[in-house]
């Protein structure tokens, strides 16, 4: 009882407190310790609320004994007390939390405001709890409006913490934003806005902006909050937003703090390719290169509007196996899609019957590819039967044009690549009115460029891909392709490079140097890998400007290692697969946070092989990236050890790998550096690779430590 006095003799302050500082408002100075005591704020708040609704439960769901049983309206009375003395508690909390920064103000205004009505109304209610007995009905009505009254005030405060409508929004049926498709995305609003409204406007908008940082507007995020600007690509680490998310989670600074569900490895990634770029926000990601980081992440989270939804269910798997062979391969589209892909190799295999053989899979077929393949224009009538086709791929295939008419059928066509065909412009029209083509392809062909301009001017919708045609144009030749989809051989294969232009010479080294148009070998199809070499090839063509070169490395594993045991363990956000990693032979991309490589930074690379059997090896190849910018450097030496009992260790040997200089500060590739040693006969190997402990003078980050990212190591 004589807590019940002391709560009770309590509300007339607090209440009077309460509209003081209400009344007052902003003239009141609120000293640190009562600071402190504002912000349990949300820890006091579930009590008054609780309450309440027990109270409630108690008045409502049994009036019959409320009224009769003197021990239950003395709990009710109980609970009603301790109601009213949490919720003045609470709302002065609130108050004094109130007059921190970062808040909006009217949308903190109505929220207090029912704070202390809600603390009032328990008040006056607890003062006439003995009269309200003898008037149910008026006590159900004031026990209905302090319900409502205490659920509107905590939605408030819901939506100032979590953002608008969190209570909510379960009920009420909100438009959700589909994401674009690839082909119309923009790089800010479709790649990193979403990343923002998930993980950081949580706290960071218009009505709560903590650290006076608001996100919700480009205006806002390029403003900053009171620590100053979110990014700046003149510092090491990009400045103070990719500092703090890359801060270890136990730090006080780490966003988004610790409980709330943090950033991917990929998210991460997609805000520091942004920021690095130049931060735009009106860019779109058909703008970027092919190979450009957000590029590369923008094709893993967006879905191509050739790919978005089929209303087919999938083919069988077993037919799919049946129609497989090696000069016709079907595929998924994606992991999970009934779309097929079809393509055709081996020219001299090709004829009609190849195509009919997919009737029973026609309808799932999204992209046939017969490039190079000598289809002739009869088939055209076998493949309008492909009902669902988007994309169809007929370059230098023996198709004249005279039955392009048969292709009207195929209403979800797309694309349409007929290049190096002798195809008419005027037989084009034939095309112009599928709903959904957007290509056609004629590069090579005797299109008239100004057939082409009419057939545009008439389908706005279509584009018309005719390449350069002035005659004082020189031309230059895009690389050669390299077929070869692994890049880890474990016997000998050929080496498959291509060129789609008719005429082009190809040229290519084994050794790392260039290719010239003198002295290095012409590709043909008797080339053999077997070894690790990095091939390097360039295309010529008479009348043509030469190719840039392109590059692929290719890699030996003649031995598996039986397991991996990592002695060091790597940076915690660069850990990949752990050990695995290194044996997996699963290559890491371009992109330093596909999750494929791990990552040292202020320890060496440190682990050991193990081989059920003794072998004899005589190479160990490292494969690792190279991405100057983001501080990825070859270590500055690795060293390798053997054994065969794994206790007395012999020394294999010492690698200094070359270190990028100024002229490489664009540089993002991957690189490999090789051990070799004469034969020897071991079971377990040991290596130690060592970061670069301070970036060169011409680094940005000069000083700083490298990081070493490696993601297999290939033994010979």
């Amino acid at each position: 009882m004589k807590f019940k006095n002391i709560a009770a003799a309590s509300l007339i302050p607090l209440n009077t407190l309460l509209l003081f500082l209400l009344i007052a408002g902003d003239r009141v100075v609120v000293p640190a310790w009562l600071q402190v005591f504002g912000r349990m704020h949300p820890l006091f708040l579930h009590f008054p609320i609780v309450l309440i609704l027990l109270y409630v439960v108690f008045v409502l769901a049994v009036p019959k004994v409320y009224k009769v049983e003197k021990w239950y309206t003395t709990l009710a009375e109980v609970f009603l007390l301790s109601a009213a003395f949490t919720a003045s508690l609470t709302a002065l909390m609130g108050l004094f939390l109130s007059r921190e920064p970062g808040y909006d103000v009217d949308a903190l205004q109505l929220h207090k405001y029912t704070g202390v009505l809600t603390a009032l109304v328990l008040f006056i209610m607890y003062q006439l709890h003995d009269w309200l007995q003898r008037y149910s009905n008026v006590l159900k009505v004031g026990v209905g409006i302090a319900a409502l009254v205490v659920i509107y005030t905590g939605h408030l405060g819901a939506d100032i913490t979590h953002g608008d409508n969190f209570v909510t929004a379960p009920i009420i049926h909100q438009e959700v934003k589909q994401r674009a498709a690839l082909e119309d995305a923009f790089v800010y609003a479709d790649l990193v806005e979403p990343i923002l409204q998930d993980k950081c406007m949580g706290c960071h908008n218009s009505n709560k902006s903590k650290g006076e940082l608001a996100m919700d507007t480009k205006d806002l995020l390029l403003k900053g909050g009171k620590d100053g600007k979110l990014w700046d690509t003149t510092k090491p680490d990009m400045g103070l937003l990719m500092t703090r998310i890359h801060l270890p989670e136990e730090e006080k600074e780490h966003m988004p703090p610790a409980g709330k569900p943090q950033l991917t490895e990929n998210e991460m990634t997609i805000l520091y390719a942004w920021i690095k770029s130049g931060a735009e926000f009106d860019k779109k990601v058909t703008d970027l290169s092919p190979t450009d980081t957000l590029r590369i992440l923008a094709g893993k989270v967006l879905k191509s509007s050739a790919d978005e939804q089929y209303a087919f269910a999938p083919a069988d798997e077993k037919e799919i196996s049946k129609l497989n062979n090696n000069n016709r391969v079907i595929t998924p589209l994606a992991i999970g899609s009934p779309a097929l892909a079809v393509n055709f190799f081996n020219k001299p295999f090709y004829n009609k019957k190849a195509l009919e053989e997919l009737a029973p899979v026609k309808d799932k077929i999204v992209e046939l590819n017969l490039d190079n393949m000598p289809v002739k224009d009869e088939d055209l009538k076998v493949i309008s039967g492909f009902s669902n086709l988007r994309k169809l791929n007929l370059n230098f295939s023996d198709v004249t044009g005279s039955t392009l008419s048969e292709l009207g059928k195929l209403q979800f066509l797309r694309s349409i690549s007929l290049s190096g065909t002798a195809v008419k412009a005027s037989q084009l029209t034939a095309l112009a009115n599928l709903p959904k083509l957007r290509a056609v392809y004629l590069w090579n062909t005797t299109a008239a460029s100004g057939d082409v301009q009419l057939l545009e001017s008439k389908n706005k919708n279509i584009v018309y891909q005719t390449g350069f045609t002035g005659d004082t144009v020189v031309l230059k030749l895009n690389p050669p392709v390299v077929e070869n989809e692994e890049q880890v051989i474990s016997k000998a294969e050929p080496l498959r490079l291509k060129h789609y232009v008719n005429g082009t010479t190809i040229r290519y080294t084994l050794d790392g140097t260039e290719p010239d148009s003198i002295h290095s070998p012409v590709y043909n199809s008797n080339v053999m890998l077997d070894n690790n070499v990095t091939v390097k090839a360039k295309a010529y063509k008479k009348g043509w400007i030469s190719s840039d070169i392109i590059e692929q490395h290719f890699y030996k594993s003649s031995y598996e290692p039986d397991s991996a045991v990592l002695l060091t363990q790597p940076d915690k956000s660069r850990a990949a697969s752990g050990a695995k990693t290194l044996i997996d032979l699963q290559k890491g991309s371009l992109n330093f946070g596909d999750g494929k490589w791990l990552g040292y930074r202020d320890k060496p690379v440190l682990a050991t092989f193990y081989f059920p059997q003794t072998i004899t090896a005589k190479n160990i190849s490292f494969s690792m990236l190279e991405n100057v910018d983001a501080y990825i450097f070859p270590p500055q030496q690795i060293t390798v050890w053997a054994s065969t009992d794994g206790k007395q260790w012999k020394t294999l040997g010492n690698i200094t790998p070359k270190q990028p200089e100024q002229k490489d500060k664009d540089a993002n590739r991957l690189i490999s550096a090789e051990c070799t040693f004469p034969p020897t006969a071991l079971q377990y190997i040991k290596f130690e690779a060592k970061p670069v402990e301070a970036l060169p003078a011409w680094h940005r980050g000069k000083g700083d430590k490298g990081w070493v990212f490696m993601d297999e190591v290939f033994v010979n």
